[in-house]
């Protein structure tokens, strides 16, 4: 295997997946990688936005912690308005969203994606990722490069290794990734209580 296509792939298996569908878009783009500047520099700002949302609401819960007996209805109250707010950008980052380039995940984790295509991509391909998380979770502008692209009988499936991508964006991924697994595992042990 190419010394770099083996790297990738390595780092690609560094993070836990988990199986979920998620819609994304995945758009072939040409040239080199860019720098981690001239990607921070062509991020769409809603995504910005998202990204610096999320890490405000959580700071302010971190800071309520300390103010005592009221902290649990303020906490509350926030909450709510944090909610309407995350409603709102939502359905912001969702104008982001292409049906010409859109796809959805087979599986998802902090190293990158594996979607399901009705067309192929070159393996070491590079590509502008849009990740729409379940859940109202957020969205994640990256960029990847494909590692695999195998024919199956419903099209091509496309593994996608994550190649610029925020600390934070990647966090949010995995928060995500953690939170599935965790509402899946909870179906599974409704459904082994149901009666045969």
């Amino acid at each position: 295997m190419d010394p770099i296509l083996q790297s990738l792939t390595d780092a690609y298996n560094d993070y836990f997946n988990v199986e979920h569908d998620i819609t994304v878009n995945c758009k072939e783009i040409s040239g080199s990688l860019p720098s981690e500047q001239e990607f921070l520099a062509s991020i769409p700002e809603p995504f910005l936005l998202a990204g610096e949302m999320g890490g405000l609401n959580m700071s302010a819960l971190r800071s309520l912690n300390r103010i005592g007996e009221l902290a649990d209805e303020l906490a509350n109250y926030l909450q709510q308005q944090a909610r309407k707010i995350d409603l709102l950008l939502h359905y912001v980052l969702r104008q982001q969203d292409s049906s010409a380039h859109r796809q959805f995940t087979l599986s998802y984790g902090g190293a990158g994606l594996c979607l399901q295509s009705s067309q192929p991509l070159s393996v070491l391909a590079l590509v502008e990722l849009k990740v729409f998380l379940a859940e109202n979770e957020g969205a994640v502008y990256c960029l990847g490069q494909v590692i695999s692209s195998e024919q199956t009988n419903d099209g091509w499936q496309i593994k996608v290794v994550f190649r610029r991508i925020r600390d934070q964006d990647r966090e949010l991924i995995v928060r995500a990734s953690l939170h599935q697994q965790s509402r899946q595992l909870k179906q599974k042990a409704a459904q082994r209580q149901l009666p045969d």
